[in-house]
Parts: structure tokens; C-alpha cells; sequence
């Protein structure tokens, strides 16, 4: 091999070897932000006005976010059966906290509890973000995931979370 043709190798296998660990750091940080926010939640009602509690933490370590609004949806349904823009709007989810809000206003045009596991929920954060939530029963979370994609990286977040591999 002469001289040139070394150096050129050289100069690009450098540059390959760069993009592959400048993929794997871009990769790592989407990760991260995927897998920060957690919200789950059950029904609570007093009387016939029924109301979802929400549990939210967020996992992030450094970035915190600010909750919009909650739209709550009839499945199979397009149109939302009502938009909720006072209960969470404005309120700060801090680095590594967890928060629990059971003062969350009553759903409008629900009076039963089979009524609630017909209604999937979306909480909006203010970036933009939504997390589509459907319940299942009281007391009992709801699918905070939608694809094959997040619910894997959910789970492999929350298994390196219990081996106690810090990736922050």
C-alpha cells in the first residue's frame, strides 16, 4: 500500500469510528428523554362526579417540565369529550420528583365507573408532548405506552434503574 492510500484509509476509518460513538451519545440522550416522564393514575369519584388522581414523576435528572392540559376522548372516538385547562396548566415537574395530584376537576358527562374505563386520557405537557393513557380499574395504572418501541424502552430503562447502573 503506498503512502496516500494509508493515510487515506486512516483519515476515514478516524472519521467512521467518530460518527458510530457520536450515534451511540445522540441515541443514549433521545433515550433519556423518552423515558423521563411516567404518569399513571386511577378514578376517584364522590357521589356521581368522577375524577382521574395522577401520579407523575419524572425521572430526569437535570431537566424539569411544565403540565398543560388533559384531554379525556371516548375510545373509538375523535372527538374529545372534554378538555381540561385549569387542573394541571402551569404547574412544574422538578428533576428526579414525584408528584400526586388528586384534586384534578371531575370529568363532564361521566356518571359511572364502567363510564371511566371507556375514556382514554391525554395529559399534554408544554413542549408539546403527550401521553395517552387508558384506564383499566381503579386503583390500577394505566398503558402508558402505545408501541412495541417505548413500551421495550420503558422496560429496559426501568431494569437498569433496578440494577442501579446510573446513566445520567
Amino acid at each position: 500500500m503506498t503512502f496516500w492510500k494509508e493515510v487515506l484509509s486512516g483519515c476515514i476509518g478516524s472519521v467512521l469510528a467518530g460518527l458510530f460513538f457520536v450515534f451511540w451519545y445522540v441515541f443514549l440522550q433521545w433515550y433519556l428523554g423518552v423515558t423521563d416522564v411516567v404518569i399513571g393514575y386511577n378514578w376517584s369519584w364522590q357521589g356521581t362526579n368522577f375524577h382521574p388522581n395522577f401520579d407523575i414523576r419524572n425521572r430526569s435528572k437535570s431537566r424539569a417540565y411544565l403540565l398543560a392540559n388533559i384531554a379525556y376522548n371516548t375510545l373509538g372516538q375523535s372527538a374529545p369529550l372534554w378538555i381540561d385547562n385549569k387542573s394541571l396548566w402551569g404547574i412544574e415537574l422538578k428533576p428526579g420528583s414525584i408528584n400526586h395530584f388528586g384534586e384534578v376537576s371531575a370529568v363532564k358527562g361521566i356518571s359511572s365507573i364502567e363510564e371511566c374505563f371507556q375514556v382514554q386520557i391525554t395529559v399534554r405537557l408544554q413542549t408539546g408532548r403527550m401521553f395517552w393513557l387508558t384506564g383499566q380499574g381503579p386503583g390500577q395504572q394505566g398503558k402508558v405506552v402505545r408501541g412495541f418501541f417505548q413500551r421495550t424502552a420503558f422496560r429496559l430503562r426501568d431494569f437498569i434503574e433496578k440494577k442501579a447502573i446510573t446513566m445520567e
